[in-house]
């Protein structure tokens, strides 16, 4: 029994899965914020909600409605795609209806993006095009380059998650379509601001400079709180970069940071938390792996950014699986355990009524001890007094023989010995005195002894109190005087009448073989 605990609780430790070397601390944060997410959803769609109430107090067609309408669709960009594709629709509309070009740009930039993530490439594409065909807004110019650069990055991303080759040169085309908008867009923007430093530090990736890029992104890392959109994708590529030096802990890391900069922005388009359940899966780490690949999987349904959801379909079956066999593990060794701890109960429970009936019997021992030692006591205080009775008698035999023998009555004395009266009254009397000190310590002796002889054979006694010959005879048996001769002599028969007697006795027994065997167990405490 005692060798089943440790190996239930090895068992059980096996159950835990991977040992995280490292990140624990992470992942112990980022299990931290998941269980926030609700709440910072309800802050983001609160924060939407009076962007809304501002809305609805304004002009329906008029330029601070489109404004606003431009404002609240860029808000659930990330967050819900289709509530902003209405949104930058409906500026769209308003935009046309005051021939304002600019703000119709604005609107259909905001759709363009929209697109992208939605996964409508193609629509995406035309509605770019469409705008520099017309000719941009020198306001809007940087706007329109990160539409293109989020465009051709998502597509990129599409063609290398399906394992797709470079078919007549497209991917390669894309990625360089996707590098000329950077590179744009890196000239228009103000070299103190974060977005800068991102798109600059991922120029330097692309083109091999990577202990500048790392050196860019480290910086906004450390020197920025996990609560924007650029924390979130400067900690994503400092990940993969990671991951091309063959460091994937450092990576996992990384992409845990990203992820919870996502989590606290309600960015529900996101792809490091499914590339970190991916690498935990891969190290075994099953039970997190699952948990991160659900909430991935529910962030991009609740998005609708069909992108996102491909790549988790790729991957989620293997983790589901994992954790599904994992489970069933699980479940069979806490069916182990049920069993083994249901066995430990109902050994608990019997030893505790075994130990209870034991304790009953050593109750009901210790009272049967305490008896019999009384019983000794007042046995042994019974021939006490007799001895002592015997003792007075002898003196006064003795006195009487002295003045007998003074007085000159010689013949009296002979008179006196040589009668059989003095003898029978001491016999006589030893018997009654052996007979009741004997019955009180074996009270049921008669009745038990009786239990051992034949039905039609059992012995009865006249006087209450008293043995007959017979009974007397194993009386002395019971006490352990087994010798015939000292028998004999205690109640003056011949040693041939014993021997008559307890033959006579054992052929009535029901087991005549075992009958002086079954006579010293009488009394005996069971």
């Amino acid at each position: 029994m005692k060798y089943i605990l440790p190996f239930l609780l090895a068992a059980i430790a096996c159950t835990a899965g991977f040992a995280q070397n490292g990140i624990d601390d992470i992942l112990d944060r980022l299990d931290k914020e998941l269980k926030l997410k609700t709440e910072y959803d309800s802050r983001k769609q609160s924060h939407i909600d009076s962007l809304l109430n501002v809305l609805h107090g304004t002009t329906a067609d008029g330029i601070e409605s489109c404004n606003l309408m431009c404002r609240v669709g860029k808000e659930y960009e990330t967050f819900i795609s289709d509530s902003a594709f209405t949104y930058y629709s409906r500026a769209e509309a308003v935009a046309a209806k005051l021939k304002n070009d600019t703000l119709a740009a604005k609107a259909r930039l905001g759709k363009i993006k929209v697109l992208s993530i939605m996964g409508f490439f193609h629509e995406a594409m035309a509605g770019l095009d469409s705008i520099e065909q017309k000719g941009i807004p020198a306001s809007l110019k940087e706007a329109w380059l990160d539409c293109g650069r989020q465009l051709y990055s998502y597509i990129e991303a599409y063609m290398l998650q399906g394992n797709s080759s470079n078919i007549n040169g497209y991917l390669e085309k894309y990625i360089t379509r996707q590098n000329y908008y950077r590179s744009e867009q890196l000239k228009l923007l103000h070299h103190d601001t974060l977005r800068y430093k991102q798109f600059l530090a991922e120029q330097y990736y692309i083109n091999g400079e990577t202990a500048k890029s790392k050196k860019l992104l480290n910086e906004i890392i450390e020197n920025n709180a996990p609560d924007n959109n650029v924390y979130a994708r400067a900690a994503a590529n400092m990940a993969i970069i990671k991951e091309q030096e063959g460091h994937p802990e450092d990576a996992a890391r990384y992409y845990a940071l990203s992820a919870i900069a996502d989590i606290k922005t309600s960015v529900k388009e996101t792809s490091s938390l499914q590339k970190l359940a991916f690498y935990l899966y891969e190290n075994g780490d099953i039970n997190h792996a699952y948990t991160y690949i659900t909430a991935s999987l529910e962030d991009a349904v609740f998005c609708n950014a069909r992108l996102r959801t491909t790549e988790i379909s790729n991957i989620s079956p293997l983790i589901d699986n994992a954790y599904k066999v994992r489970l069933n593990k699980k479940h069979k060794l806490l069916m182990f355990v049920s069993l083994v701890s249901t066995l430990l109960a109902i050994g608990f429970v019997g030893a505790c009524f075994f130990l209870l009936r034991q304790m009953r019997k050593l109750d009901a021992t210790r009272k049967q001890l305490k008896e019999a030692n009384s019983i000794k006591e007042e046995y042994i205080g019974h021939f006490l007094d007799l001895c002592s009775i015997y003792m007075d008698r002898l003196d006064n035999f003795c006195k009487t023989v002295t003045r007998k023998i003074t007085a000159g009555q010689v013949e009296d004395l002979v008179k006196m010995t040589k009668s059989t009266k003095f003898a029978e009254e001491q016999h006589k009397q030893f018997y009654e005195n052996f007979d009741g000190a004997f019955l009180h310590i074996y009270p049921t002796f008669i009745e038990d002894f009786n239990k051992l002889l034949q039905p039609d054979e059992q012995i009865i006694v006249k006087d209450p109190g008293k043995l007959t010959t017979e009974l007397r005879i194993f009386a002395f048996l019971r006490m352990g005087v087994d010798d015939a001769n000292k028998i004999a002599s205690f109640l003056h028969y011949s040693v041939n009448t014993i021997y008559t007697y307890r033959n006579k006795v054992k052929n009535k027994a029901i087991d005549r073989e075992h009958f002086e065997e079954n006579v010293m167990k009488i009394g005996l405490i069971s």
